[in-house]
């Protein structure tokens, strides 16, 4: 069955263009369109996309803050989100507020069909290109080290170590529980022992920690 995908623009032709690139993967089918924040909750509560993808830049409410309300009313919907630029600033806060994928608007096809594959599957993608951007913004995060502790010190079990992995690579809590085959409701609890642990705020900081020290499986 091809993965179902709602496209989210605000401009026709920008949406007709996505059409086209995805044309010809016989795995990917669009389902519909939206072209404004106002529409996107009702069309994803209609047609269950299995991947929304969607402008970061609509207005009156913009990618991000739709992603949050879109992850709270319906948490199986995977958010691929576009831009026009490579804005790092906003890279942290499209993690922090549920999206699983963050690509250009200009991608070619092959990587579009490979974002939203990924995303699809519940696994975090971001476009190759933006990598080192992300890599600086984290830098930032982590700049102040000094309440930090070396992963030997941290006390974290082999489990929360797992789960730190996971997080890391942009899983969600309910991802996490189906790969170590226990409940949502645990998977959250490691996660607050980890950030306590840790003595960070959130898990974009957790994920920047665990690629700084090496915790992340390859």
């Amino acid at each position: 069955m091809p993965i179902s995908i709602l496209i989210v623009d605000g401009q026709a032709h920008v949406r007709q263009a996505l059409k086209r690139k995805l044309s010809l993967a016989e795995e990917i089918s669009v389902i519909g369109e939206a072209q404004s924040a106002e529409e996107v909750i009702v069309k994803v509560m209609s047609l269950k996309p299995d991947v929304v993808l969607m402008d970061l830049n609509l207005s009156p409410k913009n990618g991000v803050e739709l992603t949050k309300e879109l992850i709270e009313k319906t948490p199986e919907v995977n958010v691929l989100l576009m831009a026009t630029t490579d804005d790092q600033r906003r890279i942290s806060k499209i993690i922090k507020a549920g999206a699983l994928g963050y690509i250009l608007k200009d991608v070619n096809a092959v990587i579009l069909q490979e974002a939203i594959m990924a995303v699809a599957h519940g696994d975090a993608y971001i476009q190759p290109c933006l990598l080192t951007k992300l890599i600086n913004e984290f830098r930032e995060i982590l700049s102040d080290e000094q309440t930090v502790k070396p992963p030997e010190e941290l006390g974290l079990t082999q489990r929360e170590m797992e789960i730190v992995s996971y997080i890391a690579c942009g899983q969600s809590n309910k991802d996490i529980a189906r790969k170590l085959f226990i409940s949502e409701k645990t998977v959250k609890n490691h996660v607050s022992s980890i950030l306590k642990k840790m003595e960070l705020g959130d898990r974009t900081q957790v994920a920047v920690y665990a690629y700084k020290k090496g915790l992340v499986a390859r």
